[in-house]
């Protein structure tokens, strides 16, 4: 699980270098943004216990989003600990998951 955090972290660093260099709508920022959502469904899938979404309400600019958050904290094979493996927009969950998964995975608190 700590790989694919640690992927889902690197990727998204990748995706707004290559967003505020190229644009977003450049076909590097659009392939990198896409793969971290993808990177996302799998860590939830696969870690069904140990992953939650959680709705971001202190984010008020642009497109609503959940935090893909971690049931405890871990440790990347860089060092760094996370409790969270970074957002991913509603719209976008709402397409890679059933209304019937999210509202298992969502956590109201």
């Amino acid at each position: 699980m700590e790989k694919l955090i640690y992927q889902i972290t690197a990727i998204n660093r990748a995706w707004k270098l290559a967003r505020d260099q190229w644009g977003e709508d450049s076909k590097t920022a659009l392939m990198l943004r896409e793969r971290k959502s993808s990177l996302q469904s799998r860590l939830i899938r696969e870690y069904p216990n140990q992953v939650f979404l959680r709705l971001d309400i202190e984010n008020t600019e642009g497109e609503a989003l959940y935090s893909v958050r971690l049931q405890s904290e871990i440790t990347l094979p860089n060092g760094i600990r996370r409790v969270d493996a970074e957002h991913l927009p509603v719209r976008l969950a709402e397409e890679l998951f059933t209304s019937t998964e999210l509202d298992q995975l969502v956590h109201r608190d």
